[in-house]
């Protein structure tokens, strides 16, 4: 008998004709054409070195070696239909998987909130989890699939990742209602003159950092009162003191339901962003991670 592995469908096709004793019928229920799958019947007599059906009068009758081959294949294949197939599918109200999602601290405060409806009705037992950007390579994470999705502004992520504009982000100002420069317009000078709090990006490789470059190059280096990698904790700090903090706009806006703040046109021109989802091409066709990319693109961030 010949060592070599043989194909899945080859085991199909012995396990068909065995059932149904017709070549024939057998082509016809695995969807193989009929020269094909003799084709096959033709590898798998080569490969165990006996005829395994003969042609008789009443059909293709197995050999003795056959009939001996037919339970440990019949197991074979229901181990695949049952657990690998299985495996491939993904069903959204049954599922209890953890799907891992990477983004900015508030990049999780408003994507996981807006993913928990659709979770709650279609996915109720379905749960996600906030990774942190910058412990580890974000190409690394998403390849292994310790992350199966990124969100934010990532340009540096190539070789095998996949991406979707999800929508494009400007950029604001934010300040306590109270602050002293909403007494005078708020222009370039005014914004020169106020002390400053600003988020850093350059450790995780976020297109923020662009922005966070322009800031440092504005603002007097004395102005710059205090960095930090944190939205969330920077906005926190910008409601208790004259700090003004520059975000993206629904950060901003995001903030100020809060009723603290206030959100202020930033007076010069900085880039915008375009927020993405990101995966990597090996989850491309992962039914579970196509899910989740298609519920958080009908996500509305109005």
């Amino acid at each position: 008998m010949n060592e070599l592995l043989l194909p899945l469908g080859h085991l199909m096709v012995f396990d068909a004709i065995y059932q149904h004793r017709n070549v024939s019928v057998a082509a016809r229920l695995l969807a193989v054409p009929q020269p094909t799958l003799s084709r096959w019947l033709g590898q798998l007599r080569q490969h165990f070195d006996d005829p395994l059906f003969v042609r008789t009068r009443s059909g293709m009758e197995p050999t003795p070696f056959a009939d001996q081959l037919a339970a440990p294949i019949q197991d074979m294949i229901a181990i695949y239909r049952q657990k690998v197939r299985t495996e491939q599918k993904f069903d959204a109200a049954t599922t209890t998987r953890n799907f891992k999602v990477a983004a900015s601290d508030f990049g999780q405060a408003l994507f996981l909130s807006s993913l928990y409806s659709s979770l709650s009705s279609a996915a109720p037992s379905a749960r996600v989890s906030g990774v942190t950007l910058g412990h580890k390579a974000l190409i690394e994470e998403l390849e292994s699939g310790a992350v199966d999705i990124a969100i934010g502004g990532f340009p540096a992520l190539a070789g095998g990742i996949k991406a979707q504009t999800l929508f494009r982000e400007t950029y604001v100002c934010v300040m306590r209602r109270d602050h002293p420069a909403r007494r005078t317009p708020f222009d370039l000078q005014a914004f020169q003159d106020c002390d400053h709090i600003v988020v850093a990006a350059h450790e995780i490789g976020h297109v923020h950092e662009q922005v966070e470059s322009k800031l440092l190059e504005i603002c007097p280096p004395e102005r710059i009162r205090m960095v930090s990698e944190s939205f969330i904790v920077s906005a926190m700090i910008a409601e208790e003191t004259d700090v003004v903090l520059t975000v993206p706009g629904r950060t901003g806006r995001w903030f100020a339901k809060r009723g603290v703040l206030e959100v202020v046109d930033v007076p010069f021109e900085l880039p915008a962003i375009d927020v993405k989802q990101y995966w990597h091409e090996r989850y491309h066709n992962d039914s579970g991670n196509t899910w989740l990319r298609r519920t958080i693109a009908d996500l509305d961030f109005r």
